[in-house]
């Protein structure tokens, strides 16, 4: 089997000639991988000939930000800050929308503020969104893709589409998120707190997001993308209640997965920690794969998930990157390896070290990674 069909039949918890590897690799930053910055040839070469993995090509499509606003980044400086203080602003016929971080010296995004990045929630000073009135002025820098906008992302389309039949891997698209933004946009505790003395902020935010994020995946799924993958990294209880997330997630995300099914693509769903109270929800969602469980840091037992998941949904993840490949020898690596095949079987298994291996990690535990899974495939 290429690569691109033996993940296509593990998503589908099909018969496979062996169990796929396809890990991500950190490189991001200072300590991330030299050869996966560069161009995807080179990432490629290094990943399927020379590691022997599985790989896949990403996909998006932005939204259109900033459509005829005026926006300003400026840097100021304080006496009672250790660190100068990065501010952007963005006028909107709502009035300014407004962020300021602090600009330490391991920030990654230079002189600019994302609205949807990590990097910006530990750092925030102000964040974009503390109001409704703050939500009504995102309204107008989260739109659908502009024309402009579509015809960039097709011309990056055809490009992976390329790279796709020359390797024989599958491109997997974005299908948006859901209780990232919050996070991303008004900082954790913030986020958190407002979910409860003011969830009318985050019923209008989310409304935004999910109209946006459907139009994009409407798109994606026209040109004929077969994978998709939720972002649902931030949704789970260690931010939010199960009452919330059957509130906030499911009814889009339910759609979501219908829409996907409906153009005869795979939905991969993705959530890392804090999803066992998640598990009576995730067994009523109909989406094909469960992406990225941490096997250690979840405190969840592997076995019961897949007890409870199994017969439907296949599993992309079994190894621990911090706590197998970052703090473990090739010998807790190996044996790692062995118990995600005890815990998920052959079928519908995906390996994969969760979230990330970073280069920082050593190699010779990414090495033994390589060699047990060969060993058991």
């Amino acid at each position: 089997m290429t690569s691109k069909q033996r993940l296509m039949a593990a998503l589908k918890r099909e018969d496979v000639d062996y169990v796929p590897c396809a890990p991500v690799w950190w490189s991001q930053g200072r300590e991330g991988f030299e050869w996966a910055k560069g161009s995807r040839e080179k990432y490629l070469e290094k990943v399927i000939n020379e590691l022997g993995l599985d790989a896949f090509l990403s996909f998006s499509i932005p939204p259109n930000y900033y459509s005829g606003i005026t926006q300003k980044i400026w840097i100021e400086h304080s006496p009672k800050e250790k660190y100068p203080l990065l501010c952007k602003a963005i006028d909107t016929p709502k009035g300014k929308l407004k962020a300021i971080i602090h600009l330490t010296d391991d920030y990654p995004h230079g002189k600019d503020i994302p609205f949807m990045d990590d990097f910006s929630v530990s750092r925030y000073v102000k964040p974009w969104i503390e109001s409704v009135e703050d939500v009504e002025k995102f309204a107008y820098v989260y739109l659908s893709p502009s024309n402009e906008t579509l015809k960039k992302a097709r011309q990056k389309l055809l490009v992976l589409q390329k790279l796709s039949q020359k390797w024989q891997i599958p491109i997997i698209g974005s299908a948006g998120m859901s209780l990232n933004s919050p996070i991303h946009l008004m900082g954790a505790e913030q986020a958190i707190l407002s979910s409860i003395d003011n969830p009318e902020i985050i019923d209008r935010l989310l409304e935004i997001i999910h109209s946006t994020n459907r139009k994009i995946l409407e798109v994606m799924l026209s040109w004929g993308i077969k994978i998709v993958i939720r972002n649902g990294w931030y949704d789970t209880t260690d931010f939010w209640s199960p009452d919330q997330y059957k509130k906030w997630v499911m009814p889009q995300l339910k759609k979501d997965i219908d829409l996907a099914h409906s153009a005869d693509s795979i939905f991969i769903y993705q959530a890392c920690t804090g999803i066992k109270p998640l598990i009576p929800f995730f067994k009523e969602l109909n989406f094909n794969c469960l992406l990225e469980v941490e096997p250690v840091l979840s405190h969840l037992s592997m076995k019961r998930l897949k007890k409870e998941l199994g017969d439907k949904k296949s599993f992309w993840g079994g190894i621990s990157a911090p706590e197998h490949i970052g703090r473990g020898t090739p010998h807790k690596v190996r044996e790692a390896v062995r118990k995600a095949f005890s815990d998920f079987g052959h079928r519908g298994l995906i390996l994969k070290a969760v979230p990330s291996i970073r280069s920082i990690w050593p190699w010779e535990n990414v090495l033994a990674m390589i060699d047990e899974w060969k060993k058991m495939r």
